[in-house]
């Protein structure tokens, strides 16, 4: 849980302040299986907090990245995943106006996503037990997210002292998912469907998550 800290602070958020920050993640899945999926953090909201969190060296114990270094986790995150099989077009962004950062990729087969993820846990040294699972059967139509939080990572995080636990206080997570074809249905009576039943949103709070009120799980059945 540590680590996960280490990479919040890494994307800024700021354990000072009740920041709201949001992670969002998007795939864009072709009939084929193919598709692109992009990771956001945003801190927008926060920006002026954020700013002057960033000209502190510690906050709580934890040092604070300066631009140089969150640029440098970026890249380290994307050469990660250029050596990813099945895994193209590997592109990163920064804006260090409005504190929003994005990783984003291309996929030749959903499977890919989930070896990427793996390796991305790896190199940051998080346990496996941590990663989402994807799956896409082309023949049945069906998209399957699939998450279950392990009983040591809450642990973990509720023996957080408090002035951690506010790093996750507003923090929300959205999934956006999009398609060629029209949804049919979805299992995840949380989740939104687009007005052209081409997309499926789910937004969180990521304490939602933690504490096994909300489950982020959906098997997504296209027309």
């Amino acid at each position: 849980m540590r680590k996960i800290i280490q990479l919040a602070l890494i994307l800024l958020c700021s354990v000072l302040f009740s920041s709201c920050f949001e992670t969002v993640e998007e795939i864009n899945l072709n009939s084929d299986g193919s598709g692109r999926m992009i990771l956001t953090m945003n801190v927008s909201q926060s920006k002026a907090k954020v700013a002057s969190l960033m000209k502190l060296k510690t906050v709580n114990g934890y040092k604070v990245p300066n631009q140089q270094e969150i640029v440098a986790e970026l890249n380290k995150t994307a050469a990660a995943l250029r050596n990813t099989p099945g895994i193209s077009n590997v592109k990163t962004t920064n804006d260090f106006n409005n504190f929003i950062f994005t990783v984003s990729f291309d996929f030749r087969e959903v499977a890919n996503i989930n070896t990427a993820s793996a390796k991305i846990l790896q190199q940051y040294k998080i346990p496996a037990y941590n990663i989402a699972r994807y799956q896409y059967n082309k023949a049945a139509k069906t998209f399957i997210k699939t998450y279950q939080l392990n009983a040591e990572t809450k642990k973990q995080y509720m023996d957080l002292k408090p002035e951690d636990k506010e790093v996750f206080k507003n923090a929300l997570y959205t999934s956006v998912y999009r398609f060629d074809t029209p949804v049919k249905a979805q299992s995840n009576k949380e989740a939104k469907l687009s007005g052209s039943k081409k997309a499926v949103m789910f937004r969180t709070a990521i304490t939602n998550i933690v504490n096994y009120n909300t489950s982020v799980n959906n098997t997504i059945i296209l027309q």
